[in-house]
């Protein structure tokens, strides 16, 4: 039972310094961590209480002893949160590294087939966005742990915008069209250089027409080592505030490198976030079909595959209507007969999609966004795959939206005339972690970004490192004073020989105690090893015998070998009879 315990507390900690639950506070749930793990060792080491006499302590515990133990617990607290809270990230980039170095091609697969952003704080390591060659492999099988690091921040210019995103908010960073051998990539145009106008902004291509509200986004992310900066925004991107940016694809703006890669990019937004569903509920459709003509070819592209493709066209085959009612049958379709899993097993070694549609029927949203996509194109719809990130969490007090590794999405877009790209998510809203934005209690500290320019108006919030540092600062100081304290304990006279025995044995009743004190009052203290006969009998040589010689011993060993109930009124009277023999 024990062992269960411990294993049950080891399973608990862990789960907490992975991240859950996600509202309590980092280190909040490391001291809950550290805590329980305690609790569980300290249960599975508990020992059966002996039948035979135990040992006992040679004086009583006093509170200086108290406080230096609960230092010392504090103490190794503070250490084990440093551990768990600055070696991971640091142990992760040095195995990376090493990795590249040592396996270069090893690291090159796995960076391929990684289904979610990998980070080291708030900066991303890894070629996840694509390959050397430019296209993003669906992986033939994924066993993903997404991390709970912050990625990218996005401060709403003001509350309006704030409410516009609270139901849900995607954050696109880049979309692929061509799909081919069971991989994405991007359109090959010639690089197009886009420059701010004279107020400072970018006009992204875009349709003038598009309806939704404008929102508005200061938005920061760190700068990626391998040089691949993306423009990342709210879906629906129609301008930038920045100086340049370069189109080199049509689902792909890369940002100008920084001189000083560290603090990160830091640039405004505006957008108008459209789906599928709020032009359907705001009526904009109503009574028209989607238009699909005109439609460019690789846009419309299926599998060459002939298996492949003649499923996807069967299976869209199944639907009836207009072609917006077509599109939610299918997404309906992929929602109730699919399971969303980031484990991925496909033990025959079959195409990814082919094992997805067909065989396994389980999948992330890579799988559930790449299907949406060539069910669309099978109806005729323009449509292409999107990467970003969906959900995020809301910090009311300094208006900031935080979008962390674990929230990272893929979805559908389709092409609608006179509107643009319009988002189509295929993936089960219930099984992402993240599904819609959640609002951080009023007390939790929000994951602020290393940039020194981003003012968040914090002014009684601590950043999470400079409070980790404080606390480990503080844990650092309580071992020389934990060690401090138990040198300046106020210490007891060295006991006599034989103290060793006594010590060993059982406290005495209270009648012998104070008759022991009371002889050594009268200079005749009773010797360890000397038993109570000897030491009246020794009394009574010096004329020093108590009157009540006889009444102790009788009653002292009918107790202690004769197994005589003790009576609390005859030890009451003998401790009377001791005070007044004491002079």
């Amino acid at each position: 039972m024990r062992t269960l315990f411990l294993a049950a507390a080891v399973v608990t900690a862990y789960a907490l310094l992975r991240g859950w639950p996600a509202p309590v506070h980092p280190i909040l749930r490391a001291c809950f961590a550290v805590l329980i793990l305690v609790l569980g060792l300290g249960l599975w080491r508990r020992m059966e209480r002996p039948a035979t006499i135990r040992a006992r302590p040679a004086r009583p515990a006093r509170w200086p002893d108290y406080l230096a133990v609960g230092l010392g617990v504090l103490a190794a607290e503070c250490f084990f949160l440093f551990f768990f809270s600055a070696v991971p990230p640091r142990a992760e980039a040095l195995a990376c590294r090493v990795e590249e170095t040592l396996f270069p091609e090893r690291a090159a697969a796995r960076s391929a087939t990684d289904a979610t952003p990998r980070t080291v704080g708030t900066r991303v390591t890894g070629n996840w966005l694509w390959n050397d060659q430019g296209r993003r492999q669906l992986p033939d099988r994924v066993s993903a742990r997404p991390s709970n690091k912050p990625e990218v921040f996005l401060r709403p210019a003001g509350p309006g915008a704030a409410r516009v995103l609270l139901k849900r908010a995607y954050v696109r960073a880049f979309a692929l069209e061509r799909f081919r051998d069971s991989a994405w990539s991007p359109l090959a145009i010639p690089p197009e250089l886009l420059t701010a106008g004279p107020d400072g902004w970018i006009r992204l291509p875009a349709p003038s027409s598009r309806p939704g509200p404008v929102v508005e986004c200061e938005i920061f992310h760190s700068a990626h080592p391998a040089g691949q900066d993306v423009f990342t925004a709210l879906q629906g991107a129609f301008e930038a505030q920045l100086p340049e940016l370069r189109r080199v694809a049509p689902g792909i703006l890369r940002l100008s490198p920084l001189p000083d890669p560290e603090p990160g990019y830091n640039y405004r937004a505006r957008s108008r976030l459209v789906t599928l569903d709020s032009l359907l509920e705001s009526g904009v459709l109503a009574g028209k079909s989607i238009d699909v003509r005109e439609a460019p070819e690789h846009l419309l592209a299926l599998p060459e595959d002939e298996e492949l493709r003649q499923g996807i066209l069967d299976l869209a085959s199944r639907t009836q209507g207009p072609t917006e009612v077509r599109l939610v049958a299918l997404r309906k379709y992929l929602r109730k007969n699919f399971q969303y899993s980031l484990e991925v097993e496909n033990p025959s070694n079959r195409q990814p999609l082919v094992n997805f549609l067909f065989h396994e029927k389980r999948g992330h949203c890579e799988f559930f966004a790449t299907a949406g996509a060539l069910f669309c194109r099978a109806l005729g719809v323009p449509a292409r795959i999107a990467y970003g990130w969906t959900g995020g969490r809301y910090y009311e007090s300094p208006n900031l939206l935080v979008f962390r590794a674990r929230e990272a999405h893929a979805w559908t877009e389709v092409y609608l005339r006179d509107i643009g790209w319009v988002i189509f998510d295929p993936t089960p809203p219930g099984a992402l972690e993240a599904a819609s934005l959640s609002i951080a209690p009023p007390d939790e500290i929000p994951p602020l970004p290393g940039d020194s320019s981003l003012d968040l108006d914090l002014p009684d919030s601590i950043p999470l490192e400079r409070l980790a540092f404080l606390i480990l600062l503080a844990g650092l100081l309580l071992v020389p004073l934990t060690f401090l304290l138990l040198c300046l304990r106020r210490s007891r006279p060295a006991a006599p020989a034989g103290s060793l025995a006594d010590s060993l044995l059982p406290p005495p009743p209270g009648y012998l105690a104070r008759f022991r004190h009371a002889s050594a009052r009268l200079g005749h203290p009773m010797p360890p090893g000397r038993t109570l006969r000897q030491h009246l009998a020794a009394l009574a040589d010096d004329n020093l015998a108590p009157p009540f010689s006889t009444s102790l011993l009788d009653y002292h060993y009918a107790v202690t070998y004769a197994h005589t109930p003790r009576d609390k009124s005859r030890e009451k009277s003998l401790a009377h009879a001791i005070k007044d023999w004491t002079p």
